[in-house]
């Protein structure tokens, strides 16, 4: 889509980024502020108590809360999770091990050209 269908979407409520950027860059209004973010990838690092936790959720899924086990063979399905506090991020299987992506926000304004491209899409 153009940016000016991408900016209604914009005003709407939604994410919203080009298909040429990297996976988790994106736009979104926060409060009254376009604010822009993008996607960090880090291991994923907790202490031995995730064992016992039972709120986590599959990305995209219907909101059915999940023990971590339950939460592990969504993992192995190829399936992100996430807990319901900690929006904005989620845990995924990066090559055999537990990652964590994460928004970051940060200064970003797109380019002229950016903004006469036809590849601009919402996220979800």
């Amino acid at each position: 889509m153009n940016f000016e269908k991408a900016h209604a979407e914009l005003l709407s409520g939604k994410k919203i980024r080009r298909k040429a950027w990297e996976p988790f860059k994106h736009l979104r209004i926060i409060g009254d502020e376009v604010k822009t973010f993008t996607g960090e990838n880090i291991s994923f690092y907790g202490n031995a108590n995730v064992f016992l936790s039972s709120d986590w959720i599959v990305v995209d899924g219907d909101g059915e809360k999940l023990t971590f086990v339950q939460a592990l063979e969504a993992l192995k399905q190829k399936k992100a999770i996430t807990q319901p506090e900690k929006i904005g991020s989620f845990i995924f299987l990066d090559n055999g091990e537990l990652a964590i992506c994460k928004q970051v926000e940060y200064q970003f304004m797109p380019s002229f050209k950016c903004l006469c491209s036809n590849d601009w899409e919402t996220m979800k």
